[in-house]
């Protein structure tokens, strides 16, 4: 029977094959038009199911960027330095085709061909897999002792929360929506740019700091972070539009509640003694 002393995970390595192996099943293009959406996923690419005319050759270099995908992420768990690369390689070779499709082509009708959030959870998870070659793998029974801890819950809700913001902001500014990540109006600016610029100095301290020791400035950055979260919550319960507040789709939905929970963790670890 294996004991959990010899089995040894990376979790950031981990994380970052899964979403390499299930991006191909999400968006990859995602079409604008009259308030109207069609989404295809690489899958779909290959079979050349698009609401778009596409390059002749795309299905087919689809087909090899997915195989690269899939296998770079399976890779990636035994052999990060090999399945990096395959995995990027398999991205580059769709986006050598696909570039000239994304952007608003001049038409009577007004279109958005924007990436999808396959594109970007494939591009972020190639971040997280680079970050976690610094990061040491350890013994199973060694990361359940961790996550008990403040600095462990910290981390995870750190995690998540970045992760999941940094892919929101970045299929909103490739869908040319940066404003709905923003906040539009006066007051919803106020509480999106708040938590975003409050989250930065607890994830820089947290980094920087070799232990996640109780000083005075880490409790009121918690607090203000998840303090923005709940006005903002509040606010838009108070003009019952809800559905900016959890998502429109979901994606933005998945996406935002991630982050939610991430901060949530935040403010758990404050209560955790050690």
């Amino acid at each position: 029977m294996v004991q959990s002393q010899t089995i040894k995970i990376n979790p950031l390595r981990i994380v970052s094959a899964v979403l390499l192996i299930i991006s191909p099943f999400l968006t990859w293009i995602t079409v604008s038009e009259f308030g109207l959406t069609s989404q295809a996923t690489l899958i779909d690419v290959t079979q050349s199911s698009v609401p778009l005319q596409i390059p002749q050759n795309l299905p087919v270099v689809s087909l090899f960027a997915a195989i690269l995908l899939i296998l770079g992420g399976m890779i990636l768990l035994k052999t990060p330095k090999i399945g990096l690369p395959i995995a990027t390689a398999g991205i580059l070779a769709f986006l050598s085709v696909s570039y000239i499709l994304y952007g608003s082509p001049t038409s009577v009708i007004p279109i958005v061909i924007a990436p999808g959030i396959g594109l970007v959870t494939a591009t972020v998870s190639v971040a997280i897999g680079t970050i976690s070659l610094r990061v040491q793998s350890q013994a199973l029974d060694q990361y359940f002792l961790k996550v008990k801890t403040r600095q462990g819950i910290t981390a995870a809700g750190l995690f998540i929360a970045t992760t999941a913001l940094a892919i929101d902001g970045l299929v909103h500014t490739g869908q040319g929506e940066l404003s709905s990540f923003i906040g539009t109006g006066t007051i919803e600016p106020v509480f999106h740019l708040g938590f975003l610029i409050a989250i930065i100095p607890v994830t820089v301290l947290f980094l920087v700091r070799k232990k996640w020791t109780s000083t005075p400035v880490n409790p009121i950055i918690v607090a203000a972070t998840f303090a923005f979260v709940l006005l903002d919550a509040a606010y838009h319960l108070s003009t019952g539009e809800i559905s900016r507040f959890l998502g429109h789709d979901s994606t933005e939905i998945m996406l935002h509640v991630l982050a939610y929970y991430g901060t949530a963790f935040l403010l758990i670890g404050r209560l955790v003694k050690q």
